[in-house]
């Protein structure tokens, strides 16, 4: 069964989220806490929606994303996306961006968005989901060395 997320499906969303990003390509290790401090973060906003796959009572994929105004028209930025490992390859993730994309279309959403690994199965994924890349736009990525502040005065 697919539905939209509701704060009860935090822990459970975030179990998937740990599951499928630890194993390849990713290799993440989330601990617990900190993958649902990223699901809650990312589910707490006004214009957070998400969508949950569950099977036998248990969560299976989440979908994690905000609706944001474009000059186009309101647009739904996916954050993260993901599917538990013993259920990947399996047509989830297709069944679960299938609805999303059906829900989102009675919000008047314009278009969908999102930054995948380029060459990661993820990217092929979406291609097959009907996803392009824009070749004009680079993702780009400032990390801090040190604890910048300003308040420094050095």
């Amino acid at each position: 069964m697919i539905r939209r997320y509701t704060h009860a499906d935090l822990e459970g969303a975030a179990a998937v989220f740990r599951s499928a990003f630890s194993g390849e390509p990713w290799n993440e290790n989330w601990d617990k806490e900190l993958a649902s401090k990223r699901i809650s973060e990312l589910m707490s906003s006004p214009q957070s929606i998400g969508y949950v796959f569950v099977k036998g009572g248990v969560i299976k994929a989440v979908l994690c994303g905000r609706k944001l105004t474009y000059l186009h028209g309101a647009e739904y930025v996916i954050d993260e996306f993901c599917v538990a490992p013993d259920m990947q390859h399996c047509g989830i993730g297709s069944e679960v961006l299938a609805y999303a994309r059906k829900d989102l279309a009675h919000d008047n959403i314009a278009a969908m968005a999102l930054l995948t690994g380029k060459g990661k199965p993820s990217e092929r994924f979406y291609i097959k989901n009907g996803f392009k890349g824009i070749d004009d736009m680079v993702f780009m990525y400032y990390f801090f060395e040190k604890k910048e502040s300003i308040n420094d005065q050095t």
